[in-house]
């Protein structure tokens, strides 16, 4: 799904984008795979190593992209946070928009959640 796009977009600098990582309409991926590049920093934010990413979460990507995604975030991480904020914002933004059009997805979450609770 291609995402909006407000007046303030982040944009990162491309000349400094290593060829691992690619943009796709507004948003940024790793080179030749479905991953994007949000994705695989925000697990590097919670702590997993670059194997551990490879491993657990993205296997079919080759280590030595995950590690050139990681060497630009850390050599560009104002700028990548920037982005990472709005990319957040966005998403928080759509799904107030999608609340507020279908009320019934809170009160189907609710009910979930109850039964989750009950059933523990």
């Amino acid at each position: 799904m291609k995402r909006a796009m407000n007046t303030q977009t982040v944009k990162l600098d491309l000349a400094a984008i290593p060829p691992s990582i690619e943009e796709r309409d507004g948003t940024y991926y790793i080179a030749q795979s479905p991953i994007n590049f949000t994705a695989l920093i925000l697990r590097f934010q919670e702590g997993l190593s670059p194997e551990t990413i490879r491993r657990d979460c993205f296997p079919s990507l080759p280590l030595a992209h995950i590690y050139s995604a990681i060497s630009f975030y850390l050599s560009n991480q104002e700028q990548v946070d920037n982005y990472l904020k709005q990319i957040k914002q966005e998403e928080d933004e759509l799904q107030q928009q999608l609340l507020a059009a279908h009320p019934e997805f809170i009160k189907t979450a609710e009910e979930l959640r109850e039964r989750i609770l009950v059933g523990a």
